[in-house]
């Protein structure tokens, strides 16, 4: 009986110690063979005040060991994660640390002894010291180079590294960075960010698309009588082509262009858009003088120009008519005197290089000359009577000045022409129907007609009545106008000079817009 019992016991020891080492061949804890192992490290971050989950907020997950760190944000419920891979085996300690409103590092640790690990955190809620990649991307509307675009960065949480890729294969690492694109399409630019902070490091990005939009050209033959200027033959003459962009009513110069060819000028690369030329030929060419500078088609004043409306093709067919000036006036008489310029914040300033127009008591052009480095200008050699002068200066406003010189007083040398760089002469237009809304009458002060930009969003009936200053009903029409663009023209041709009323109303009674008006 004893021995039985003995063998049982034996048998029983014998099954154990097989079970034993089958269960150490697959447990790490007591093995001798290292196995690379996973962990996720999992938890929530709360408000401790309020319960409430704190978002985007960073946390740094450290095994010392072997020398893992990483940082992982917050989802919108607050909760993190991350997984250590190639661990050599459980028994090491993790390392999970946040940072609170105070700037004060919260520290957890915990040993390694099973496959996940939960740590949260009660913290007060900071500031996410996460940064957000944001941009955005404008045209250079004012630029004569294509496609160029002006990149604004947007991102937040102080960021001090920009890094861009614009989509067509260039970069940048700059903040705010300027590119031009070298062809027409769409491109994915994009602005990655990042924070060399130790405390608190982030990165981000950002992506948008980028649709260039269509340019389009414009040109024209400059004539001088008959023919343009070396065309069929040369005539000696260099034209300098000056462009200027409407812009908000604002009249802004845009472009510069010199030719000679065949007295053709162009400008290449136009957005849709009004635009205003102006030629003038160069001092050493043969006719320099006896032509004076002129707009399309043949207007001596900016404000007589018609507008180069540039909107859906190329148009090569602006011909402009130089001025011919009297070059064979003789006399004993001068006129002279100084230019100058009203600034509303500034004062008064001398302008350089102004061009002066001399014309006759009917306001036709005699000749012309340019003010010198100081102001100066000069009008020797004229037979005496009665003049006009007048400052012409694009986008600028001037006074017709009179004076007379005689055989008793022939010299006329203490004149001052004023010139001013805005236009005080309306009254702000009041929009009370968002059917349409109208800007500024153009040009201002005007001998003809005035136009009155109309952005229609609805069908809708408009009466335009001019009215004394002295409110007098003066002129009245009516016109129709579906959704779209406009420029209502005001004909003030039957009026006399002086100063006037021009109001638009819709049929209900709505003033759409109401302004001073002058007419020279």
């Amino acid at each position: 009986m004893k021995v039985k019992t003995v063998y049982f016991l034996l048998l029983v020891l014998a099954l154990l110690s097989t079970a034993l080492v089958q269960q150490a061949r697959g447990n790490p804890l007591i093995t001798n063979q290292l196995k690379a192992i996973s962990i996720t490290v999992t938890g929530k971050l709360l408000n401790d005040s309020t319960g409430n989950p704190v978002k985007n907020h960073s946390v740094f997950v450290n095994v010392p060991y072997i020398g893992y760190n990483s940082t992982v944000y917050t989802d919108t419920s607050g909760n993190y994660a991350d997984t250590i891979h190639d661990l050599p085996g459980l028994g090491d300690t993790v390392l999970v640390s946040t940072y609170d409103c105070h700037n004060t590092l919260h520290i957890q640790s915990q040993p390694i002894h099973s496959y996940s690990i939960i740590i949260n955190f009660f913290i007060c809620e900071s500031f996410s010291p996460q940064c957000t990649a944001d941009f955005i991307a404008e045209l250079d509307s004012s630029s004569v180079t294509p496609y160029k675009y002006r990149f604004f960065d947007l991102s937040t949480g102080n960021p001090d590294h920009w890094s861009w890729n614009f989509g067509d294969g260039t970069t940048s690492s700059e903040r705010n960075p300027v590119h031009a694109y070298t062809n027409s399409g769409h491109y994915k630019a994009c602005l990655s960010i990042s924070r060399d902070n130790l405390d608190a490091p982030c990165a981000d990005s950002s992506c948008t698309y980028i649709y260039t939009p269509r340019y389009y050209s414009i040109g024209g033959h400059v004539f001088i009588g008959d023919h343009p200027i070396n065309n069929p033959v040369s005539t000696g003459d260099t034209g300098i082509a000056y462009l200027y962009k409407l812009v908000n009513n604002h009249v802004v110069a845009f472009d510069t262009v010199t030719f000679t060819y065949l007295g053709y000028y162009s400008f290449p690369h136009l957005l849709k858009g009004d635009y205003i030329v102006k030629v003038t030929l160069t001092p050493g060419s043969l006719n320099a003088w006896k032509y004076a500078p002129a707009y399309y088609l043949q207007a001596v004043y900016w404000q007589q120009s018609q507008l180069l409306g540039v909107t859906d093709t190329n148009v090569f067919n602006f011909d402009i008519y130089l001025k011919r000036a009297n070059d064979s006036i003789s006399g004993s008489g001068r006129i002279s005197g100084k230019v100058q310029r009203h600034i509303q914040t500034s004062g008064m300033f001398i302008l350089n290089r102004s061009e002066v127009l001399l014309l006759d008591s009917l306001k036709n052009l005699i000749t012309y000359t340019l003010s010198d480095a100081a102001g100066n200008f000069s009008f020797p050699d004229l037979p005496y009577g009665n003049y006009l002068l007048f400052v012409e200066s694009t986008g600028k406003f001037s006074k017709f000045s009179q004076v007379r010189i005689s055989l008793q007083n022939p010299i006329a040398d203490t004149l001052v022409l004023d010139i001013y760089d805005h236009n005080v002469t309306g009254i702000n237009e009041i929009a009370k129907d968002n059917a349409v809304v109208a800007g500024s009458p153009f040009p201002n002060p005007s001998e003809g007609a005035v136009s009155i930009p109309l952005t229609v969003n609805r069908p809708v009936d408009l009466i335009t009545t001019v009215y004394s200053i002295q409110s007098v009903h003066l002129l009245e029409s009516g016109s129709h106008f579906n959704p779209g663009s406009y420029h209502l023209k005001a004909d003030l041709a039957t009026l006399a000079p002086g100063i006037y009323i021009l109001v638009i109303k819709t049929l209900n009674g709505d003033r759409i817009c109401n302004a001073k008006i002058i007419k020279y």
